[in-house]
This record gives structure tokens, sequence and C-alpha cells, in this order.
């Protein structure tokens, strides 16, 4: 730790050098905006990383996503508005506030007491809403994840996962019956009732729905493309498959572990 502030000093002290007069043309020309497609595809390479267990990548993909930190900070100093010690100050001051039973006074029996106090601690802070706090731009699974997370820190859940087992089965029947009535606004409503059901269903079972879906979003891909040598391979051609051929392909994908 003996070296963090020097290091963190000396990459704010490049950023600068980059977005100066005579920096880089391509860094000095970007804006937040411009900057928030690259943020985004750095998160999305540190959750891969995750997903792959590669500590090694982890390590360069987080770095590249603090540069984005490091440029956002940059270009709001440039125009007087905050500055990195800013943004630094503000991240200790509400980790030390939110966390009175470290910092404090306070006692709490486990996590589940401090997520509740969290949310006591942001309404007093001014949060309207319990669900205020989740960012309208989530990914939608995800947000229905966390809006499950939030009021059930305020009482509004199902009792345990078999509840809300027993709820999965339900909207799953009720999307059967929409879709057998032809009603396309009662199906899509059904169908997006069961996906924010099976959202929740992954807090009751300790499992992120967005990196699961991700995951097996992974798998699919893996399997099929190895499913695609097999058939060029055989010089087969996809369109003319038989169900029971594509059947084969699939289960001979999933031998090979992918």
């Amino acid at each position: 730790m003996a070296n963090t502030g020097k290091n963190f000093e000396g990459l704010v002290e490049i950023m600068a050098k980059l977005r100066a007069p005579d920096g880089c043309p391509w860094d000095r020309e970007q804006t937040y905006k411009d900057l928030a497609a690259h943020t985004l595809e750095e998160t999305h390479e540190v959750l891969s990383a995750i997903d792959d267990e590669d500590f090694v990548s982890l390590a360069e993909e987080l770095g590249d996503l603090l540069l984005q930190i490091v440029f956002y900070a940059q270009i709001a100093s440039e125009e007087k508005r905050f500055t990195i010690d800013e943004i630094i100050d503000g991240i200790k001051k509400k980790l030390i506030h939110r966390h009175p039973h470290v910092f404090g006074e306070a006692k709490v029996s486990g996590t589940e007491e401090v997520l509740k106090r969290w949310e006591e601690l942001k309404k007093a802070e001014g949060k309207k809403s319990v669900i205020g706090g989740v960012p309208e731009a989530l990914p939608a699974l995800l947000k229905a994840f966390r809006l499950g997370e939030k009021t059930s820190r305020v009482g509004f859940d199902w009792n345990d996962t078999e509840g809300i087992l027993a709820k999965v089965e339900e909207e799953a029947r009720e999307l059967h019956e929409a879709k057998k009535s032809g009603d396309v606004k009662a199906i899509d409503h059904e169908y997006g009732d069961l996906l924010f059901t099976l959202a929740n269903l992954g807090r009751f079972l300790k499992i992120d729905p967005e990196g699961s879906l991700r995951r097996a979003t992974g798998r699919f891909m893996k399997r099929f493309q190895h499913l695609e040598n097999k058939v060029e391979a055989s010089d087969l051609e996809m369109k003319n498959l038989s169900p029971e051929k594509w059947n084969e392909l699939w289960e001979d994908a999933k031998k090979n572990e992918y």
C-alpha cells in the first residue's frame, strides 16, 4: 500500500497530459457521452474475466475501468465541475456514514440488519423512495433483481424459496392461458411477470440472474459454434438438418463440455 497514492497520482497526471494542448488528439476530443460506450464495454470485460476466473485479465480490465473514472474526472476538472479528489472524498464520507457499525458505536447482528439499516440511512439522507436509487438504465433483468432487493429490505417479499417457486409456477400457468387466448398484450404482460419473478428467484437461490444468464449465453455460443464446426466438417447443410440431427449435434456439443 506504500506506493498506492503515488501510483494513483501518476495515473491522474498521465491523463492530464493526454488531455493537454500538446497531448493526444483523440483523448482531447472525448466527451462524457463519447466515453459512455467505452465504460460499458470495459465493465462487461471485467464481468467476463470474473466469469472465466481469469485473474490476470481481471487485473488488466479493472485498470481499464479505473482509467474511465480518471478520464471523466479530468474532463470535469477542466470544466471546473469537480475533481478526482472530490470524487474520492465523497465516496469516503459516504462509506463512513453508511457503516456506523464499523466507524461508530452502532451494533448489528448480521448482513440482513446491515442492509436494512443501509436503506434507513439513505432515507434519512433524503431518498424519497425505497426504489428511487435503482438506475433507469440498468439492464432489465438486473433491474428486476435490484428492485426485489430494495423492497425486501422493508418487508415486501415472499417468505421463502418455496413461496416464490409457487409464484413462478403461477406466472407460467398465466402465460400459458394468455398464449391460448392469442392476446398479444396479455402474452407480453404475463411473459414479463414470469421474467420478473424468475429474476427475484435468484435472490432466494443466492444467484445473480444477470451473471447466470450471461454465463448461460456464453455456454450456448460455445456449444453452437462447436455444432457449426461439426456440420462444416461433415459437409452437411444446416438448413437441411432434421430435428433428430440437430438434437444429436447439440448433445455432442454438451458432452464436449461446451
